[in-house]
């Protein structure tokens, strides 16, 4: 598969991402506004840089990797998916962009998908692996998840193929929206969330004011699963009588990976790779993902541009 990195700052982990692909994955162009930094990347690896997508000749590209934010980012989607190229986006992504995209596609017979990237890592896998197990014993009786502004999208997205759907899910008016951490109640059919949403930023996208990324739990009649952050660890607290008590113990290691920054980073970069190999695989004729089907994704972008309005009615 041919692939083309839409912007290099973030895109620069869809760069190194490919390397690791052992030439299953080529990168075969870079597309910017032509910045120092795309040139250089561009001149590295030896391959074209294109600042316009009308310069991208017919039939050289098969993936194109957005990691473009905002309008220009939304433009550029609709752009690549007219010229009958498939397209990969960054998330997060509204909902009446998301219906252009997948209509267009669907027209162009191209395939749309987009990287929430963050249920991909080894700890949320390892959340839901043993979410499987724990269901066998009993289902889940309430969820909690607890998310930033900036990871709001990836949260639900968590909360989505946690519970396989978010069709009918509605949110909760927060008795203080302008609380630093706002509760909200998320609702569907058959499931009611508590959600804590952190409910400041700092000016500069640094990390600095990020106090919660995403924490996820799962209360069963016999214990709780809890993804402590992100990056794990994931532990299992069995109640007191699930177990004979000479057995019990407060609480069991499902995951407990300790991460070095370089590690965390290639991990990242794994699972990107793993979204564009498993896009690959769509297009040569594989199923696709539940979490990419065009109603997941319908449902998903409404539920966070609703959430987001509830937190910054503002900006809505």
């Amino acid at each position: 598969m041919r692939i083309l990195v839409c912007g290099t700052n973030y895109g620069s982990t869809y760069i190194r991402a490919l390397a690791m692909s052992h030439g299953s994955m080529t990168l075969v162009g870079i597309l910017s506004t032509g910045s120092a930094r795309s040139k250089a990347y561009a001149q590295h690896v030896q391959i074209p840089h294109y600042s316009n997508i009308k310069d991208i000749p017919d039939h050289s590209v098969d993936i194109a990797c957005v990691a473009v934010p905002g309008e220009a980012g939304q433009v550029l989607v609709l752009a690549l998916l007219e010229k009958g190229i498939h397209v990969l986006c960054e998330h997060p992504i509204g909902a009446l962009q998301m219906r252009k995209a997948l209509e267009l596609a669907q027209k162009k017979q191209c395939v749309f998908q987009v990287n929430a990237h963050f249920s991909d890592l080894y700890a949320p896998q390892a959340f839901y692996n043993a979410l499987h197990v724990a269901r066998q014993a009993g289902e889940c009786l309430h969820y909690e998840l607890s998310v930033n502004l900036r990871t709001l999208y990836s949260g639900l997205d968590l909360l989505g193929r946690a519970l396989g759907s978010l069709k009918g899910m509605l949110v909760s008016s927060p008795a203080d929206p302008n609380a630093l951490f706002v509760n909200l109640t998320l609702s569907g059919p058959s499931v009611n969330v508590s959600m804590l949403c952190q409910n400041f930023a700092s000016e500069a996208d640094d990390g600095s004011a990020t106090l919660i990324n995403h924490r996820m739990s799962a209360t069963f009649p016999h214990g709780n699963l809890l993804l402590a952050e992100t990056n794990g660890p994931v532990l299992w607290f069995p109640s007191p009588v699930s177990m004979p008590a000479d057995q019990w113990q407060n609480y069991l290691l499902v995951d407990l990976a300790v991460l070095k920054q370089d590690q965390l980073m290639g991990q990242r970069d794994g699972a990107n790779l793993a979204k564009i190999q498993a896009m690959a695989s769509t297009i040569q004729g594989g199923p696709t993902p539940l979490e990419q089907e065009p109603e997941y994704l319908l449902h998903l972008a409404a539920l966070w541009e609703e959430t987001l309005a509830t937190l910054q009615p503002e900006l809505a």
